[in-house]
């Protein structure tokens, strides 16, 4: 079995203290920046990229120095250890993006900068693939970059050839978390009796130190938590790995430090699994997952549809037109200190909305799947999923953003509870006829109106006369993508056609019509606490 990290975040109270962690926090920021805008070049981005040693290793911590207010602050050798490490990862993950940059660049100087975004991509997925001849960049890094690279030429025109990435591009580092000990104990120190954890953490005691004695040791506990600790008790090891310190901002602003403990687990061994039984999962917005039991190229009772309320989804929709409204006015003028709260606390707020929908949908389609004794989930490859089209700018960003938080939560928690994760090519998967493999599927207006449509939700087949919503039809043609094996099995079209059976018997054999043949749903109406 495989093992995996988890982490739980404890919270730290240091009643007489808590001004140590807010000047611990400002002084690490700083020092993070500051080095940040020391190594922000090509060069160094193109070293971490190309290694996979520890960035604290090739980032020596003697960079790290602190200036503040004509200040040189003294920071201890563990401390600018983390940040040469945080900073390095930083570097490094930008890696991939200059890649993408430079290529695309390339494809656009020699197709000519009026070619249309998505020609481009295709022109991209063709010619940058890895050795399984997957394309070797998301589809929604692609279009990011070629659009940003678009407007950068627009304001620039002919000025923009004298500009590197480096010179468009610049993360500023603005959420706190702080990477501890690479190697030791020397600032921070813990152990685990009796269901808590005692530590030794290592803060300056003013906002400004000078020299060693401005920083001391203060001792504390956090007690873990019952719930936390019957799930601790099933890890590999009682004592976990090194651990971070962050900060998270609570509903009414409030901001309370945490360090966050990973834990070694195995995955669990289910033995009620029945072979080739899969959950195959279509994901969306308003209509967050549609997801189907199939097994042995048969689909299994009846298809599952998360959904968001309508109050739900008009309450995320405000959201985004006000901090839209916001961004306008601090475009106008920056310095509106009321207005740049304002845009902080409703971003907070929304974060907190997606973070909410993706536990709570991934939850439900993970037990949904353990109750079916499935023994995997079939997803799209974000890789592949084309950038949606026809939809308003907020709604795209919330679709990307929960595809790529859910794939994350699926892969942590498809191994906790020992399901394997399957990832497909999403192409023609809401426009090819599962039931008769055809590939003239139409979009129409709905079931009682064939009239097609061009942004249509439900799908008709001509050939056989097969109608159904086009999510429904998209979770049964991602279980047969599962099939494709780019040798005997090339595409959609060389798979079987999806049969459908209640419980495992076989529906009669007939032209499709709706009333017989598409099964009857299952509904869930996701609401947060908003």
């Amino acid at each position: 079995m495989t093992s995996y990290l988890k982490s739980y975040h404890l919270k730290i109270v240091l009643p007489k203290n808590q001004d140590s962690l807010t000047y611990f926090k400002q002084l690490t920021l700083s020092a993070t920046n500051q080095l940040m805008d020391k190594l922000w070049s090509e060069e160094w981005i193109k070293q971490l990229g190309r290694t996979k040693s520890k960035a604290h290793s090739i980032v020596d911590a003697k960079r790290v120095l602190l200036e503040l207010d004509g200040q040189i602050i003294y920071l201890p050798s563990r401390v600018r250890m983390g940040i040469a490490e945080q900073v390095g990862r930083i570097l490094r993950g930008q890696y991939k993006r200059m890649r993408c940059f430079y290529d695309c660049l390339e494809i656009i100087e020699l197709v000519g900068w009026r070619t249309h975004t998505n020609s481009i991509i295709k022109l991209m997925n063709a010619t940058h693939r890895n050795k399984k001849h997957i394309p070797f960049y998301k589809k929604v890094m692609l279009d990011q970059t070629i659009r940003m690279i678009k407007n950068w030429h627009k304001k620039l025109k002919v000025d923009f050839q004298m500009l590197s990435y480096c010179d468009l591009v610049k993360p500023r580092i603005k959420k706190f978390t702080f990477i501890y000990g690479p190697d030791n104990y020397r600032e921070l120190k813990y152990e685990i009796k009796n269901q808590k954890i005692y530590y030794e953490i290592k803060l300056p005691t003013i906002q400004y130190p000078k020299e060693k004695k401005d920083w001391q040791w203060i001792s504390g506990e956090i007690s873990i938590p019952e719930k936390i600790q019957h799930k601790i008790n099933k890890s590999i090891k009682l004592h976990p790995k090194k651990p971070e310190l962050i900060i998270k901002v609570l509903k009414g602003g409030l901001h309370q430090y945490f360090l966050s403990f990973p834990w070694e687990f195995i995955g669990k061994k289910r033995e009620d699994q029945i072979k080739n039984r899969v959950l195959s999962v279509d994901l969306g917005i308003k209509k967050f997952a549609t997801a189907v039991v199939c097994e042995n190229k048969y689909q299994i009772g009846k298809p599952l549809f998360l959904t968001l309320g309508g109050k739900q989804f008009r309450h995320i929709e405000r959201l985004y037109k006000h901090i839209d409204g916001l961004n306008k006015q601090l475009s106008e003028n920056p310095n509106l200190k009321i207005k740049n709260e304002e845009r902080t606390r409703l971003y907070r707020k929304l974060r907190r909305i997606r973070e909410e929908l993706a536990q709570f949908g991934t939850n439900i389609l993970i037990r949904y799947a353990v109750n079916s004794h499935c023994e995997k989930i079939i997803l799209e490859d974000l890789r592949l999923i084309k950038p949606r089209r026809g939809q308003k700018k907020w709604s795209r960003e919330m679709n990307e953003w929960l595809r790529g938080r859910i794939t994350q939560l699926f892969e942590l928690k498809c191994q906790e509870e020992g399901l394997k994760l399957q990832k497909v090519n999403p192409w023609r998967t809401s426009s090819d006829c599962p039931r008769c493999s055809s590939t003239n599927g139409q979009k129409v207006n709905g079931s009682n109106n064939l009239m097609q449509k061009k942004e249509g939700r439900w799908f008709y087949c001509p050939e056989c006369g097969f109608s159904a919503d086009r999510d429904y039809i998209a979770t049964l043609n991602i279980y047969r993508a599962s099939f494709i094996d780019y040798k005997e099995i090339r595409s959609l079209k060389d798979t079987s056609p999806i049969t459908y059976t209640e419980l495992g018997i076989p529906s009669p054999d007939c032209s499709w019509r709706r009333s017989r043949d598409e099964p009857e749903t299952t509904q869930i109406v996701m609401v947060t606490g908003g």
